[in-house]
């Protein structure tokens, strides 16, 4: 385990402590649900239907290439149906084995063709979710900050975030003002918005 990653907690709470320490009375500190608050976000629900939308083309897509390639598998075994066949003469035979060399040939491309495409469209959409996300919460964040500032908060804290163990990082809060209702009613205030 990264040395680093194992005392950032231990480093942020000693750091918690000390401006508590140092100024109790006057610390004000906010709560917030980034998972709640990213889920319940407008654009958030906006992303995800672009993405399954688009999802659903490249399933559309696939789906026509795999259709492509039934036929061609249907058409090779109809040509080995038919070399097998003893009542055919020789010249035909070759005929119809050029041709199922072909037809098997098309077949093992679209085959390459559908895996090229299926690995291109699941980077292209894994990348897109990526960038939209950091995107989305990057807004969430420069919201949370407007609104700390306007309410007057020395910290912050998600309280859905975990440590590095899975334990929440915030196990228990008795003074903090959990603000993620407003929050969302804030990101929220545009959605019928163009």
């Amino acid at each position: 385990m990264n040395k680093s990653a194992f005392f950032l907690p231990f480093l942020v709470i000693s750091l918690v402590f000390m401006i508590t320490g140092a100024g109790a009375q006057g610390m004000k500190i906010g709560i917030v649900d980034m998972n709640r608050v990213f889920a319940e976000y407008y654009k958030t629900k906006d992303a995800d239907k672009v993405v399954n939308e688009q999802k659903e083309a490249a399933k559309k897509e696939l789906e026509t290439i795999n259709n492509d390639y039934k036929k061609l598998l249907d058409n090779y075994q109809k040509l080995a149906t038919e070399i097998k066949d003893p009542a055919i003469g020789e010249e035909l035979r070759k005929e119809k084995q050029k041709e199922a060399q072909e037809v098997a040939s098309k077949a093992r491309a679209l085959e390459r063709e559908k895996k090229e495409l299926s690995d291109r469209r699941q980077r292209m959409l894994l990348t897109e979710v990526d960038r939209k996300r950091k995107a989305l919460i990057e807004e969430i964040q420069d919201v949370v900050g407007d609104m700390a500032k306007k309410k007057n908060y020395d910290i912050v804290f998600d309280k859905s975030g975990l440590g590095t163990r899975g334990i929440p990082f915030l196990l228990h809060s008795k003074d903090a003002v959990d603000f993620s209702e407003e929050l969302i009613g804030e990101l929220n205030k545009n959605a019928g918005s163009p």
